[in-house]
Formats: C-alpha cells, sequence, structure tokens
C-alpha cells in the first residue's frame, strides 16, 4: 500500500480517493524507502494543509515512531537536513512518538535545541514538539517544562505572531503548573492576535473550567469580546465551549455579551456572531434574558440600546417575542418605567417584542394614569398604525387580563378601528394608473425585447438532448416520472404561500418616522413630558 499511495500521490497530487488511501496508509505506516518518502512529504503537506482530516499522517508517524524508534531517528534526521517547513512540520509528531518508545532517547535536548534555533521553521517545530511530547517522570518533566518556559519568553519578547497561537497552546496545557502561565496568556490576548483568541477560546471549559478559577476564566472570556467578527470560527469554537456554561454560569455569559458590545461600539451588527450564545442562553434562563434587555433600556449608555435592534432582529427568528421581568419593573420609579417606554419604541423595531415589552409595563402600572396613556397612545399612533396585527396581539392579552388592562385595550383596539376605517374609506384616486390596453401592450412589448437580450446574450450548445423527444408523464391532477428504471408513486402538486406585514406608516413616510424613532431615542429622564 505505501508504495502505490506514494507512487500515485507523486503522480498526480489531486487525485480522488487521496484521503481513503491515506487513511489506509497511516492506519499501520509503514516506511522501506525513507528517502522516497521524506521526498514525497512537501507534496503531501501541501495536500493537508489547513484541513483537519490531515491528523491520520501526524498519528501515524506518532506511531510508528513509538514502535519502530530507530527508523523513526533516522527519518527525524532526514527531515532536519531538508529544513524546510514542509518537511519540519512533521518532526513533533516523530518526538512525540519517541517520548513513549521504550529506547532512551534524549528529545528533551532535542526539542530546546529547536527551540534555539535560527531557523524560524526549525523553531515553531520545537514549539510543537514541547506541547506534545510526554514524560515518564514528573521530575524531568518539571525541568522541562522550566527549561521552554525561559526560552518561550525570549520568543514572546520578539514580538513575532507567527509563534505566538501555537505557545499559548503549551501555556494552556500546563497552565497550574508553570508559574505565571495565567497572568501570561491574559497578557497575549490583550494583543488581539487572532491565533491566540482561537487556541484560549479551544481551551475554555476544557482545558480551564470556571468552577477551577472564576475570575481567570471571566478575564480570557472578556477578552474575547475583543475578537473581530469576521473570524466567525473563533465565536463558533467559543459558542460549542460554552454549552455547559450557559446553564451553571449564566451571569459570565451576560458579562461576556455586554463586554462583546462595549469593545465592538463600531461594529454592532457583527453581534450576529453571538446569535446562538444568546439564543441558547435565553432558552436556559429566559429571565437573564429579559434582565438583560431592561437593563439595557434603563441605561444612559445607549450602545447597549443601538445593538438591541441587531440581536432582536437575529434572535427573532428562534424566539417569537422576549418580554421584560416583571418584578425588576416594580422597582422603577414612574420616571424611569418612562424612559423605558420611549427607548422601547425608538430602539425597538420589531413589532412582538415591543408590543410584548410595553404590555409588561403596562401590567405592572395599570392604575398610574400617565404611564398607562402614554403606552395607549403608542400602541395606537405608532405600532398599530404601522402593523394591524398588533391589535391581535392585544386581544390575545386581553383573555387573560384584569378589567382595568382589559378595557385599556378595549380602548386602544377601538380607536385603532376608528383610524383604519377612515383610512379604508379614502376615495381611491386613480390619476396617474395607465390604461388596462395600454399596460398590455406595454409588458407585451418588454418580454420581446427581454427575449431578444436572452436570445443574444446566451448561445446555444449544441445538445445530445436535443434529439430526445419530451415526455411529460400525467394522471390527471398528480404526475409521476421514472427513476432508476422504476416509475415513483403519483403525486400532487401542492400550492405555497407565504407573507409577511410591511410597516405601512414607514413605508409611506420613512423619514418622517425616522424622525419620530430618533427623537423618542434621545428623550432625557429630566425632560419627559409631564
Amino acid at each position: 500500500m505505501s508504495d502505490v499511495f506514494l507512487k500515485r500521490l507523486n503522480e498526480d497530487p489531486e487525485y480522488f480517493e487521496f484521503w481513503q488511501d491515506l487513511r489506509e496508509y497511516c492506519k499501520d505506516l509503514n516506511i522501506p524507502d525513507k528517502k522516497e518518502f521524506v521526498d514525497t512529504l512537501p507534496i503531501l503537506y501541501k495536500r493537508i494543509e489547513n484541513d483537519g482530516a490531515g491528523y491520520y499522517i501526524y498519528e501515524g508517524l506518532r506511531s510508528f515512531a513509538e514502535k519502530r524508534p530507530k527508523e523513526a531517528i533516522e527519518i527525524l534526521s532526514m527531515l532536519e537536513e531538508r529544513g524546510a517547513r514542509e518537511t519540519l512540520v512533521f518532526t513533533p509528531s516523530i518526538l512525540s512518538g519517541l517520548s513513549k518508545a521504550k529506547i532512551e532517547y534524549s528529545f528533551e535536548a532535542k526539542v530546546l535545541e529547536y527551540l534555539e534555533s535560527d531557523n524560524d521553521d526549525l523553531v515553531f517545530s520545537g514549539i510543537d514538539a514541547a506541547y506534545r511530547v510526554n514524560f515518564k517522570s514528573q521530575e524531568k518533566e518539571l525541568e522541562f517544562l522550566n527549561d521552554v518556559h525561559n526560552l518561550f519568553q525570549k520568543i514572546i519578547k520578539q514580538k513575532s505572531t507567527k509563534h505566538i497561537g501555537i505557545i499559548v497552546r503549551f501555556y494552556n496545557k500546563h497552565l497550574n503548573t508553570i508559574k505565571g502561565a495565567k497572568e501570561i496568556i491574559i497578557e497575549l490576548l490583550k494583543e488581539k492576535i487572532p491565533s491566540v483568541q482561537g487556541e484560549v477560546a479551544r481551551s475554555l471549559n476544557e482545558e480551564f473550567k470556571p468552577e477551577e478559577d472564576l475570575e481567570y476564566f471571566k478575564k480570557s472570556l472578556n477578552l474575547l469580546s475583543l475578537t473581530e467578527p469576521k473570524f466567525n470560527g473563533v465565536y463558533n469554537t467559543i459558542r460549542y465551549r460554552l454549552k455547559d456554561v450557559i446553564v451553571s454560569h449564566p451571569e459570565i455569559i451576560a458579562e461576556f455579551i455586554e463586554n462583546w458590545v462595549l469593545n465592538n461600539n463600531q461594529k454592532l451588527k457583527g453581534i450576529i456572531v453571538l446569535e446562538g450564545i444568546i439564543a441558547e442562553l435565553y432558552l436556559k434562563h429566559p429571565k437573564v434574558i429579559q434582565s438583560l434587555f431592561l437593563e439595557w433600556l434603563n441605561s444612559d449608555n445607549d450602545l447597549y440600546k443601538a445593538s438591541l435592534q441587531f440581536i432582536i432582529s437575529n434572535l427573532s427568528s428562534k424566539v417569537d417575542a422576549v418580554g421584560l421581568p416583571k418584578e425588576s419593573l416594580k422597582e422603577l420609579s414612574e420616571t424611569d418605567s418612562q424612559y423605558v417606554v420611549y427607548m422601547i419604541v425608538g430602539y425597538i423595531l420589531d413589532r412582538k417584542y415591543a408590543s410584548e415589552m410595553l404590555y409588561n409595563i403596562l401590567e405592572i402600572n395599570y392604575n398610574n394614569v400617565k404611564i398607562r396613556n402614554l403606552i395607549a397612545a403608542l400602541f395606537v399612533n405608532y405600532l398599530i398604525k404601522n402593523y394591524y396585527s398588533v391589535t391581535e396581539i392585544l386581544k390575545a392579552k386581553k383573555k387573560n387580563a384584569n378589567k382595568v388592562i382589559a378595557s385599556i385595550i378595549e380602548q386602544i383596539i377601538e380607536a385603532s378601528e376608528n383610524y383604519y376605517k377612515r383610512v379604508f374609506d379614502l376615495e381611491l384616486v386613480n390619476e396617474f394608473q395607465p390604461m388596462d390596453k395600454r399596460m398590455q401592450y406595454f409588458l407585451k412589448q418588454q418580454n420581446i425585447q427581454m427575449q431578444r437580450l436572452m436570445d443574444v446574450s446566451e448561445k446555444k450548445q449544441p445538445s445530445f438532448l436535443d434529439m430526445v423527444t419530451n415526455i411529460n408523464l400525467r394522471a390527471g391532477k398528480s404526475f409521476f416520472s421514472k427513476y432508476r428504471g422504476e416509475y415513483t408513486e403519483e403525486s400532487e402538486m401542492q400550492n405555497f404561500r407565504s407573507s409577511f406585514e410591511v410597516a405601512r406608516v414607514q413605508f409611506i413616510d420613512e423619514i418622517g418616522q425616522e424622525n419620530l424613532r430618533l427623537m423618542w431615542q434621545n428623550m432625557k429622564r429630566d425632560e419627559l413630558p409631564n
């Protein structure tokens, strides 16, 4: 298998069965011709670079070195002679295998030799090997880790970002063994290096858990909020690693979300990278998200409120509507309650979310004339004018409401129905509507021109199918076809229909509505109308 695989790879590196053959080749790696193997490694590396499935060859080499250490040492020397990145990248796997082999081999000295080299690629392999090697004696391990740690300090001071990510991987593995490892990682995270952020994200709740050092976990996670939104893979890793933390420590996740908003004030739209985390947090701890929304709406920091429209835009596809916590609403003063009402209509564009939040405030303050009149007026003059379906939301709420709130809902709906009746009774003016015959002629000419453009732009290519007779198989309202020599079951065509509600006044008077929301957004507590 080895001869065939290497030969095919040399002849055609892109051949179709490559991955299947690689897996078989690496199961029990045999290297009868070491020179041929080493000569082929640059081709192999180019094929597997940046592909996770390439781990087969690395694992195969590690196992080979452990079982056949003498042959592995020969190959290691050949790789070092080449001195190129495409061959040196395989040395850490060999050193890892040699560290487990039964023969005596000074792999520690070899790793330290790599780290002190002037060859940048050899240094990188040394860092990777330092992470991978294993020790039979704890005493030797501590001595080795101390030597590596001292050399790493020199590398870090050189400010070479090429090696920083894998150095962080090493420190994550020995977080509680190497003194000062946590402080080093925190300082490196502050540099906003993507490779560092990726490594720390990978280690969250895996190599270090919140229960072990809560403050360090929070610091690391909050510094990860500095990650650029374009690095979606880092955020996917964070979400995966935080699944259990969302259940056990929801307050840490809420703090992370807040820090993300503060650290990405120019890229708030990018908060979509937290969509899955926020949705999962709501499903596990709905009150945490409700409290977070209320806290942000009542905050004087406009960043929080501005980010809400993007969060809700992403969340609304998974959660129908999120309200505000009634226990917290009870603690708000009259001024704060009014302020939150204005912030809702100023920043919350989703009709279901805005309706739910306003209704929650109404439930708590229905005896306060000022607040209930304000909410009723906003329902009539803003929400329902834009979305008639809000009346259905209120009718559903009315079923479980007390008499006072039910009466307020009736008044809101009655005023809204009167408005819509006056709108529908307006005479339809068709002054600019063209005649039916003229429109038919226009559409006919337009179709002719479109067909001519298509005929010119799409050159007809000869096709074998042009010689085949088209046959439509039908059976009344149903149809069937022939697939793999057999006729399928009869199927019937179905109608699919979808619809969505467009904001009426927003569509008619976009500038006026934007101006209105801008006025509400800039409301100050000491300027609220009496």
